[in-house]
């Protein structure tokens, strides 16, 4: 895995890549902004898919605030 970041307009910005996959993270005022973003986990995917795809956003918003909520404290590590 490898990390770049760069600084524009008070915007940061975090590439990944990772077996040819990038996900463009931006943080921009205290909002966490994630385009072209591939999770291969298909477990994940049918918890999902139950639900309708009116909320899929929704609620993968709410996971990723959860799961980096664990995180907290952790970037001292």
């Amino acid at each position: 895995m490898r990390f770049f970041i760069s600084q524009r307009n008070a915007r940061f910005g975090l590439i990944i890549m990772e077996g040819g996959s990038v996900a463009d993270i931006q943080i921009d005022d205290g909002i966490i902004s994630i385009l072209n973003l591939e999770i291969q986990d298909p477990k994940a995917a049918a918890v999902l898919a139950a639900y309708p795809q009116t909320r899929w956003a929704e609620i993968t918003r709410r996971a990723v605030k959860i799961g980096l909520g664990y995180l907290k404290g952790g970037e001292h590590d």
